[in-house]
This record gives structure tokens, C-alpha cells and sequence, in this order.
């Protein structure tokens, strides 16, 4: 990654103000912004509609970019806003304890105004970490992040992603149809499980619809 910077260290001030009553994140938790334009993966689209966020390392961003024809893998680091780039964002994150708390600091961080301006969060695309049903104290913890998030998405555990890299995931795009053989269908090396099938259309419209109703520069 070419030297992305962190928020504080930018010398334009974002114009938006912070939202009420919200508590940045320390600054050893806060992410980088991209001070260029954000350099694509090889498993990335060449100019990604959405970027995924990963707010931890392992939260799935690289399976995820692979299985969505239109995303970007950002690096762990805000897109600047600026240089081509698209300014949508969607967080990614696990159900465990270290991957909600970088989840909630990515949040506030954005509520906070530490963020580049033209930055739009859709919401926040939270993947099961384990086959096993979160405990009682992990229930709560889930529920109070996703309440700081405009969108939440839930994908549940995958056990077909345990089989494959990122770069043998099938790729699902706005006019992928799921084959009309059951067997074919079935077959997640060339179909994307449902849950991925969902999210691309969920998020896909979320971010469609933040571009309907993006501020002109300026009016923010």
C-alpha cells in the first residue's frame, strides 16, 4: 500500500460536522486514509463501485471481493474520496470480540467526522466467525455495534470457503443467473452460495441508491 495517512494527519479538515455525543476511537485504532489512489488487487474490479473495508485482518474482504463483481478490496484504509474512486465504503468485520470492536471504532470514526468528506458508509457486512451459535455476552456485544450502522448485512458461517482460496470463488455479477440444473446450481465452484448472492443484490441496491442521493460537492 502506497503510505495511506491517518485522518488526523490530513491537512484539509473534513466539512461535515461530527455527529452528537460521539467518542472518536483512540488514535492507535484509528485507520489510514489513502493519500492517492487506492491500488487495486489482483482479485479487485478495475473500478470498484463499493469498497470493502476489512476492519481486522481475516474478516473475509479477499473471499468477498473475489465472489462480487464490483468490489474493491481498500486496503484496510479509507478511500480518500478523490482520484477516480469511488466514495462508497462497506465495512467488513467477524462476530468475534476483536472484529466487533474494530467494527464499532470504524463507525465512530465516521461519526466523528475522521474520515474524508466525499466518504459514504453503507453500513456494515458482518461475517460469522464460527458454525456455533454466539454466546449470551457476544449476542449483546453484536446488537450494539450494528446499532451504529445505517445497514447491516449477516452472512452466517461458510463452510464451502474453508475448501477454497479467494481465487477459485466464482465471481457473481448483475447479470449472473443461478443455472437452471440443480447439480449446477449447487456447485459453489462455479455458483456463489446464497448468502454472497443476497448480499450482492442488497448491497448493490444500497449503494445505488447512495449515489441517487449523493450531495452535490459542496452541499454536504
Amino acid at each position: 500500500m502506497s503510505a495511506p495517512v491517518t485522518r488526523l494527519d490530513l491537512e484539509t479538515v473534513a466539512a461535515r460536522r461530527p455527529a452528537p455525543g460521539v467518542m472518536a476511537p483512540p488514535l492507535h485504532r484509528q485507520a489510514p486514509v489513502w493519500q492517492e489512489r487506492i491500488e487495486r488487487t489482483d482479485l479487485c474490479a478495475a473500478e470498484p463501485l463499493v469498497w470493502l473495508f476489512g476492519a481486522h485482518g481475516g474478516a473475509a474482504v479477499s473471499t468477498l471481493t473475489a465472489s462480487l463483481a464490483w468490489a474493491g478490496d481498500s486496503g484496510r484504509a479509507w478511500p480518500s474520496g478523490g482520484h477516480g474512486d469511488s466514495p462508497l465504503v462497506a465495512v467488513v468485520a467477524r462476530t468475534h470480540a476483536a472484529g466487533l470492536r474494530a467494527a464499532h471504532d470504524r463507525a465512530m470514526a465516521h461519526l466523528a467526522a475522521l474520515t474524508p468528506d466525499p466518504v459514504q458508509l453503507l453500513g456494515l457486512i458482518l461475517v460469522a466467525d464460527t458454525d456455533r451459535r454466539p454466546s449470551q455476552q457476544l449476542r449483546r456485544e453484536i446488537t450494539r455495534v450494528c446499532s451504529v450502522f445505517d445497514h447491516v448485512w449477516h452472512i452466517g458461517w461458510v463452510e464451502p470457503w474453508r475448501h477454497m482460496c479467494p481465487d477459485e470463488l466464482p465471481e457473481w455479477g448483475p447479470r449472473a443467473q443461478v443455472p437452471t440444473d440443480k447439480r449446477a446450481a449447487a456447485d459453489t465452484r462455479t455458483v456463489p452460495v446464497e448468502p454472497v448472492r443476497a448480499l450482492h443484490d442488497d448491497l448493490l441496491s444500497a449503494a445505488v441508491a447512495a449515489l441517487r442521493t449523493s450531495p452535490e460537492p459542496g452541499q454536504r
